[in-house]
């Protein structure tokens, strides 16, 4: 089986879950204690130029910024605005060629390696400036979904070709949710079925959807 049918399928084994519409519900619940909308649409988020509310919005989601990358960030603007601008701002990742995903790629790598930051928040940060095209990732994601080492943006956006799969991943989409992208939806579906965290596991006994077992390690 080809790496982009096993990610389907193990899509599909998160979306079989009873409840599991449920638990994305409760994640985007205003009411809620967790970052819901607020992640996408907290102030001001202009396309190709990285603002202090985008730094803010991705704190909501249990990161924090070291001082030294923050002062990188600043003074770097003008290479952020020309890494975003070389990356198209309506392009959803499954109709994504190999231009697209390799200036997403130059950038993500840059943020990468500022001070404290690495992958998993790079992703989020880019993910608040492309959310059709640059998936969240972390660890859970990463052993859920259990893509080819360093060929998780590849291997996604070939398993969501299949237009039935994306389909089946918009019935999770709350009432108001129009804002939330098809790739937030699946990020959060997983990470409320499968997180360790305490919001996560209170939100799971309130919808009524069992523990889920131990998560396979992560590839090294």
């Amino acid at each position: 089986m080809q790496p982009e049918e096993l990610v389907r399928v193990r899509i599909r084994d998160v979306l079989a879950v009873p409840g599991v519409d449920g638990l994305v519900a409760a994640y985007f619940n205003p009411d809620g204690p967790f970052a819901g909308t607020l992640f996408d649409l907290l102030g001001e988020n202009p396309s190709n130029v990285l603002t202090l509310d985008d730094l803010l919005a991705t704190t909501l989601l249990d990161i924090s910024w070291r001082p030294l990358a923050v002062r990188a960030l600043l003074a770097e603007s003008g290479h952020v605005t020309a890494g975003l601008a070389a990356i198209p701002t309506s392009l959803d990742l499954w109709n994504a060629g190999p231009d697209a995903l390799q200036s997403a790629t130059v950038l993500h790598q840059w943020f990468d390696q500022l001070p404290g930051v690495g992958p998993v928040i790079a992703s989020k940060l880019l993910a608040r400036k492309r959310p059709r095209l640059v998936p969240i990732h972390d660890d859970v994601v990463f052993r859920v979904l259990a893509p080819p080492q360093s060929k998780f943006w590849v291997t996604l956006a070939a398993a969501l070709t299949e237009s039935a799969l994306r389909h089946e991943i918009e019935g999770l989409r709350p009432a108001g949710g129009d804002s939330i992208s098809l790739l937030r939806l699946l990020d959060v579906a997983i990470w409320t079925r499968h997180s360790r965290s305490r919001n996560a596991r209170n939100a799971r006994r309130a919808v009524g959807v069992p523990e889920p077992g131990p998560l396979p390690p992560l590839k090294s």
